[in-house]
């Protein structure tokens, strides 16, 4: 008679370390956005204006500003070291200075598959994936106007480190990566260094 009590005893402690095991490999799936700027790392030029002043200015392969969603999922939540994968779709632009004459506009589309060491604790994300660039366009209208090129992406790789807190990042990243011409062979440095900030809904079970 006296061993069930420890048997009952020894069922109620294997559900209470099951029950914790649960919540400390639990994942939490996210959605959200931001902003973010590129500039140039070695980006090769695509492009030099010139104008009635004197002035010329550099259209670079890398610079742009850009938007973008994402959705991703965190795992082993509630442990201090977790792994965070992100796919985001964006859009990334860059144009000319003002001018009554003409405009121009670079558009790329960039599609990143990203994976992280995360840290809550201690505030940090570190990591990085693979990117490519479609639908990528410069077009020029006024005197500009015969300029229309496509320019194919390769496959680039990222790296990436981010100040989190409560669903917030703010970070710095490297982009390597590289254009075509549509229809050429030559390969056109498109590298950068950016800086960006966001926010990611996270929705939890707690």
């Amino acid at each position: 008679m006296r061993s069930n009590p420890r048997v009952l005893l020894s069922l109620a402690t294997l559900c209470v370390g099951l029950g914790q095991s649960s919540a400390a490999d639990a994942t939490t799936f996210e959605l959200g956005g931001g902003v973010g700027a590129d500039f140039n790392a070695g980006a090769d030029t695509l492009l030099v204006l010139e104008f009635d002043d004197g002035d010329t200015q550099d259209i670079k392969a890398g610079n742009g500003l850009s938007l973008f969603v994402a959705g991703g999922g965190i795992f082993f939540d509630h442990q201090p070291h977790q792994l965070e994968t992100v796919l985001s779709l964006g859009v990334k632009f860059s144009t000319m200075q003002p001018t009554t004459n003409a405009d121009l506009t670079f558009t790329r589309f960039p599609v990143e598959l990203l994976a992280f060491y995360r840290n809550p604790d201690w505030f940090f994300r570190v990591g990085g994936g693979v990117t490519t660039h479609l639908g990528n366009s410069l077009t020029g209208s006024g005197d500009l106007s015969g300029l229309d090129a496509d320019l194919d992406s390769s496959l680039g790789g990222i790296v990436q480190a981010d100040f989190i807190l409560s669903g917030w990042f703010i970070g710095m990243r490297y982009t390597a990566l590289s254009y075509t011409v549509d229809g050429g062979d030559e390969a056109l440095s498109a590298n950068s260094l950016g800086v960006g900030i966001g926010y990611m809904h996270q929705f939890t079970n707690e």
